[in-house]
């Protein structure tokens, strides 16, 4: 119910539709070509998850699939936003060998839409690191209509000065560079004040 909802406000390109069948949702390039789909299932702890698939041949499929799933998980977080009770995701259950990297989304405060985006790896410590995750998360965030930012550990633990590393992953690949917390909240504001709703 929740996607069925938030799917009516995906901006797709003409030729790629979206089409419901039981938990899946199926997409679709030039009519009845399918190229993949999003399966939705719910977490032990009632959260709702997206599982994206790619058919053969995956090279041309992924990038229409990955698109689709960006702004299916958008809708789902904005919606999020909007309830009431303002729930908040609860995290998910650890998996032996896997790193999760906090995530942080910053809604427009006039509309909901996501206008930024930011990843914290504070394991990253260097120019390399840091370079090195952001070409791993590349491919996920290739399709964000917003900018999003990988933030790195800070060059000090005085907070009042200290800067962090930090790389733009999207919406344009950037240049890594230090930068102080309250540097990147004035921007985030600069988002929010410019957000077109």
């Amino acid at each position: 119910m929740l996607i069925s909802s938030s799917s009516q406000k995906l901006h797709l390109p003409p030729n790629v539709q979206v089409r419901r069948r039981g938990y899946a949702y199926v997409i679709y390039y030039n009519g009845d070509d399918e190229v993949g789909g999003v399966v939705v299932t719910e977490t032990q702890s009632g959260d709702t998850q997206l599982h994206p698939y790619v058919k053969d041949p995956v090279e041309l499929n992924k990038d229409i699939v990955a698109m689709v799933a960006q702004q299916m998980a958008d809708a789902l977080i904005e919606h999020a936003g909007r309830q009431p009770d303002g729930a908040i995701p609860s995290p998910p259950a650890p998996i032996p060998g896997i790193t999760l990297l906090e995530n942080t989304m910053f809604p427009c405060s006039r509309c909901g839409r996501i206008t930024a985006r930011l990843v914290f790896a504070p394991e990253c410590a260097c120019e390399a690191d840091i370079l090195s995750l952001g070409e791993r998360l590349r491919n996920d965030v290739r399709y964000a209509p917003y900018p999003v930012w990988l933030i790195g550990a800070p060059d000090s633990d005085d907070d009042s000065v200290a800067r962090h590393l930090t790389l733009q992953l999207a919406q344009a690949w950037g240049e890594v560079y230090w930068e102080h917390p309250d540097q990147m909240n004035s921007r985030l504001v600069e988002l929010d004040d410019k957000h077109h709703c």
